[in-house]
């Protein structure tokens, strides 16, 4: 039971680490959404509710291998693709700031609504099911053979 208790609060804190990193990036790049309010914000602890839960147990899952090489494998996959995805939204909504933009733009959202609340949780439960599969089908079959 305390084995189990361990297991879950590692899992926690892992989970904690990147979302913490993920809203560093966030703040350093500035990425706020415009017409922030109570209802957006449970909007987002909605969208995000899914992806993250997620998140929570494919590390888990990774932390129960006891393998410091699945351990790193999640990490990185959890949070580099997703902050080169930070990066690419603060890349095009900066590009439509110039002077000498040709492309008319139709803003039919709030700046960073649509990146921030489908895009971004979208690609965190693409990714965490994939790290899904790949624990299902890779991990589980060495458990088996050994």
């Amino acid at each position: 039971m305390e084995k189990l208790i361990k297991t879950l609060l590692q899992a926690i804190l892992y989970v904690l680490i990147v979302v913490g990193l993920h809203l560093i990036l966030i703040y350093f790049l500035e990425l706020r959404i415009e017409g922030w309010g109570a209802g957006l914000l449970e909007f987002s602890f909605k969208v995000y509710f899914v992806p993250l839960f997620l998140c929570f147990i494919n590390s888990f899952l990774f932390i129960r291998t006891q393998r410091i090489k699945y351990h790193v494998t999640w990490f990185l996959f959890t949070t580099l693709p997703n902050s080169l995805l930070l990066l690419f939204f603060k890349g095009i909504q900066s590009s439509g700031d110039s002077e000498d933009a040709v492309v008319v733009s139709i803003e039919l959202f709030p700046k960073y609504q649509v990146e921030m609340l489908i895009l971004l949780p979208g690609s965190i439960l693409v990714i965490q099911f994939i790290l899904a599969l790949y624990y299902l089908i890779k991990i589980r079959k060495e458990g088996k053979d050994n």
